[in-house]
């Protein structure tokens, strides 16, 4: 049984009596009771001790008003629990909901204490108990809840359906029903929504305001600076490492909180402060390696300023310059070796010829069939023919074909004997009768050509197409087509044809006659072409390097639509030829330009079946992909939201203070006596960067594109070169490892330079009047500018062997520029095919076990140096000898699969963390109580509510940290040249403690 506690005497009581009786006086004229079972009597002690305890009810309202509100935001409900009283809960709207059942449950505890007395007569409030499932969803719906106020920073409660009673002797006299509003200036659902903005914004992926968005955009600079400083030789192994990705987390977190919260949390500025100055010390005296680091700077004091290196760095919106460059060279050597100009020159010089006819009868005609020699002759059969002579010869009139023109045209006048013979049988006689006619007739003949063959050319007329002389380059132009096309068409002679047909017995026939070229038409037609190839070389594009990077952009199908747009000023087709043989050049020009858009398309489709490759490599590794590494270049541009200001609420400004624990969320573990709030020892946060293409090579970088050329488990001559001059700067010491694999490399390499030379030198042989032996001794000397195996094999590769050794001929051999440049770009075509083959391929294997042995002997080399050196030796031999800076690293977009343009690396970064507390407290009381305050808390812990006041608590639901994940991807895109860019210390994917769960 609960004691009843009258209004005076409750010591419990916010408000003076006094303050009661003034409030009596004024509510009593405002409030009116809703409903009344029995109305009470004007003027009596019963109206008297209802109006005062319907005063009172209001305050006891807006005190159980505020306390739910403190309660319910320092232990709020994110998940209902499978109890009677969690299961009244709606699971969009946990914390609404208990706010209500909890304002219900204070609310009635307040009025219980509530009673008025006078005449005998005693009045109370009160609200039904609540001690089911049912019950409880009637108490939640006799409360609404809203923001309200200024910049809607309180909250409008009303509690429906308060009964108030009067009583004398303890017998009922009346009941009144009333409903109760109230606003309070509790800014409890306010912080409520901030909450939960916070946590959608910290959870949203990259399409959607918050700490991804954020975080890419703070690790997309640090990740393009030390790229660009790697590939500018910086001693960087690390482009990410996972502490850049710690403090862009961090910075995101703190950027997400000014942006909901007005403010971040201050300790957590600090925080951020310190470790990016920790990292920035890390970074500037090892580069990248953070254990090595350590090291260095446990063992000496000196701390170096700066690298002095220049870095060059670019951005991802900045244009890169795609040409079709070597693109051209290909095409050239496809459509300007010999046979292809003999066969460009031969079509131009091709016209189809024929003899068109028109017959016109004069007079006369074919004879009636003879009469039968007499009666009962029967008809055997009929003999008819025709015999023709040449009467005259008169001009011709014959029409000409739309395209096609006269070459000759000649007339005749020819008559015709036309003759019947019939034969007749009577019994066994047989008689022959006979009938004849003659009939004149003109006959118009022409020798027709059309120029338009097989021939590429856009159709135009030749002037003076069969005029000796005509040419350029002299010779017969296309006079001599008309006699062979005679000679071929005419064999009877023109006069037989004019009888044919004036017989009607010509056979019309259709030939291809090519007329003599003149001699120097094919050095003429490769001049014309290299000209046009150098100007095709310089077309290109402009495309930002983030969508390179991104494969969201393609350069060669930008190149294709570019020539194309250029195609009819690059042809350049005058209005009339000249000659057959501007017509073979004009031709020349159209097979060019089709040979390099067939190789931009090709271009195009393999750059879309790389970025396939890429897509299924990034989701084996890293279950990321391209369309969200696109996603993530759109994200670092996004705008992120201002800072919020201060909303002014009805007790004044809303001052929010930030609070976390961890404030800072280190890859470090953390403990529970550094920390309170965290349960035993935990990880807050675990990242981990995966670099899709880094050194050794045998990962994706040969999946993607070796997967097209067939050179599985081995590696390009390049990078293998480039990996032994690594080896050969690194000092071995007493490293016995290193060099044994330098030695076995540089016989790899060797090997596959020596199959690269032997083609070369066939190439010579073929192109040239060289002998085998002269043409090794060519490219021999040639190769002798490049005194190792490493610098060999790298001039190989960049194709500066290749204009070496045609240098060379050329001098030896004396050829002209033309055969000079043809000669070029054939050893060029022959480096491509046979740089493709396995055997100009070094294992990889070896390539990487002498990377890794380089990477490691460096590292200890340094550090044994380090001890005793001073100042500038140790950032001397810091920048030298960290033995990374030569290996190559990247996807280059090269031959023969692609035109080197850029070389592109990616990382797939993902984080995941938790705040074991994530507090705020906003200000809400009036200015002169500036300490009432509502602090809302987010941890992980069990929400309790003796909702049925059993004195035990039910368990209402459960609150839930503050958790979010990050996945996000970085692009870097570099120049085409060896170093590359990418992760060099031999760890592709770099995973923190703890990971794949923070907490």
């Amino acid at each position: 049984m609960r004691r009843r506690v009258s209004l005076a005497a409750d010591r419990r009581g916010r408000v003076p009596f006094a303050v009661v009786g003034v409030l009596l006086l004024v509510s009593s004229l405002a409030l009116a009771p809703t409903l009344s079972t029995e109305p009470a009597p004007n003027g009596t002690a019963v109206e008297r001790t209802l109006n005062e305890v319907s005063a009172v009810s209001t305050t006891a309202v807006r005190d159980g008003v505020a306390t739910a509100s403190r309660r319910a935001a320092a232990a709020p409900v994110v998940e209902p629990a499978d109890t009677p009283a969690g299961r009244t809960l709606r699971d969009d709207h946990a914390f609404r909901d208990s706010l209500r059942l909890r304002v219900y449950r204070h609310v009635r505890s307040n009025l219980e204490r509530l009673s008025a007395h006078s005449d005998g007569v005693n009045a109370t409030a009160s609200l039904p108990a609540a001690n089911s499932t049912a019950e409880y969803e009637r108490a939640i719906d006799r409360v609404t809840v809203e923001r309200a106020g200024d910049n809607d920073t309180a909250l409008r409660v009303t509690v429906e359906n308060i009964t108030l009673t009067a009583r004398r002797g303890g017998e009922v006299v009346t009941r009144r029903v009333v409903d109760r509003t109230v606003v309070v200036p509790t800014p409890v659902l306010h912080v409520h929504d901030q909450m939960t903005t916070y946590e959608q914004r910290v959870q949203n992926g990259l399409t959607k305001p918050g700490v991804s968005q954020r975080m890419t955009a703070r690790i997309y600079p640090i990740a393009w600076a030390r790229g660009y400083a790697q590939f500018g030789g910086a001693p960087i192994e690390n482009v990410i490492a996972n502490r850049h990705v710690s403090l862009a987390t961090n910075g995101a977190l703190l950027g997400v909180q000014r942006s909901v919260f007005g403010r971040s949390d201050p300790e957590g500025r600090q925080a951020l402060t310190e470790a990016t100055a920790a990292v920035g010390v890390n970074d500037i005296a090892a580069g990248s390696n953070s254990r090595l680091a350590s090291e260095i700077l446990d063992q000496v004091n000196y701390r170096p300023a700066s690298q002095n290196i220049t870095t060059g760095a670019r951005q991802p919106d900045e244009p890169l310059r795609v040409g079709i460059n070597g693109t051209a060279d290909a095409a050239y050597r496809q459509v300007g070796v010999p046979d292809a100009l003999n066969a460009t020159a031969r079509d131009a010089y091709t016209v189809r010829a024929s003899i068109v006819t028109e017959r016109e009868r004069l007079y006369g005609g074919r004879p009636d069939r003879p009469d039968p020699p007499g009666p009962d002759w029967r008809f055997v059969r009929e003999i008819e023919g025709s015999d023709a002579s040449i009467v005259d010869s008169v001009d011709s009139g014959v029409s000409v074909p739309s395209r096609w023109h006269a070459l000759e045209r000649w007339g005749r006048t020819v008559e015709l004997t036309h003759t019947r013979r019939v034969i007749w049988k009577k019994g066994n006689n047989v008689r022959h009768t006979r009938a004849q006619r003659t009939e004149r007739v003109h006959v118009s003949l022409a020798l027709v050509g059309r120029h338009r063959n097989g021939s590429l050319a856009p159709v135009r007329g030749i002037e003076r197409a069969h005029e000796s002389g005509g040419s350029p380059l002299g010779g017969e132009n296309l006079a001599d087509v008309q006699g062979k096309a005679a000679g071929e068409l005419l064999d009877g002679g023109r006069d037989r044809a004019a009888k044919d047909v004036a017989l009607e017995e010509f056979e019309q026939d259709t030939v291809a006659v090519t007329g003599a070229r003149p001699d120097s038409i094919h050095t003429w037609i490769a001049r014309d072409l290299r000209r046009l190839r150098e100007r095709v070389r310089d077309i290109a594009v402009s495309v930002d390097r983030g969508e390179v990077g991104t494969f969201q952009s393609n350069p060669s199908r930008q190149l294709r639509r570019t020539l194309r747009d250029r195609r009819s000023q690059l042809v350049d087709a005058p209005r009339t030829y000249d000659s057959a043989a501007d017509r073979a050049r004009v031709a020349a020009r159209v097979a060019f330009l089709d040979a390099v858009d067939r190789r931009l398309g090709g271009h195009a489709e393999n750059h879309s079946t790389v970025a396939s490759g890429i897509d299924d490599r990034l989701g084996s590794l890293s279950g990321g992909s391209l369309a969200e590494l696109r996603r993530a270049l759109t994200a670092r541009e996004t705008r992120v939201p201002r800072a919020r200001a201060t909303p002014t609420g009805p007790a004044g400004p809303v001052r929010t203070r930030v609070q976390a624990q961890p404030q800072y969320l280190t890859l470090a573990s953390v403990s529970e006596s550094e920390f309170p709030a965290v349960d035993g020892t935990e990880h807050p946060l675990v990242a981990r960067n995966v670099n899709v293409f880094s050194v050794p090579y045998g990962n994706a970088a040969t999946t993607v594109l070796n997967g097209a050329t067939g050179g599985r488990n081995r590696v390009r001559l390049g990078a293998a070169a480039k990996t032994l001059a690594a080896a050969r700067e690194t000092e071995v010491g007493s490293n016995t490892s290193l060099d044994e694999r330098r030695q076995q490399l540089r016989t790899e390499v060797g090997r596959a330079n020596g199959v690269v030379t032997a083609a070369f030198a066939e190439r010579v042989r073929a192109e040239t009047d060289a002998g085998p032996s002269e043409s090794e001794r060519i490219v021999d000397d040639a190769m002798d500018q490049w005194g190792t195996t490493a610098a060999r094999g790298m001039a190989i590769a960049n194709d500066s062997a290749a204009h070496r050794i045609a240098e060379v001929a050329a001098d030896r051999r004396g050829l002209s520029t033309v055969e000079q440049d043809w000669l070029r770009v054939r050893l060029l075509r022959t480096a491509t095919t046979t740089l493709s083959t396995a055997g100009a391929r070094p294992p990889e294997g070896l390539v990487n076990r002498t990377a890794n042995t380089v990477r490691e002997t460096a590292r200890s080399r340094v550090q044994s140096l380090l001890a005793n050196r001073a100042g500038a030796e140790v950032e001397r031999v810091a920048k030298r000898k960290l033995g990374t800076r030569a290996l190559p690293a990247g996807l280059p977009l090269a031959p023969p699969f692609l035109p080197w343009y850029a070389t592109v690396n990616i990382w797939w970064v993902t984080v995941e963390g938790t705040y074991a507390r994530f507090s705020v407290t906003a200000s809400h009381g009036a200015p002169g109580t500036p300490g009432e305050t509502v602090r809302y808390v987010r941890e992980r812990r069990a929400v309790h509510l003796d909702a049925d006041e059993d004195g035990n608590g039910e368990l209402l639901g459960h609150n839930r940290r503050i958790a979010f994940r990050v996945d996000t991807g970085v692009a870097i895109v570099v120049p085409p040249k060896p170093r590359g860019v990418g992760d060099k210390d031999g760890n592709s994917v770099e995973t923190s403690a703890g990971w794949p769960d923070p907490g």
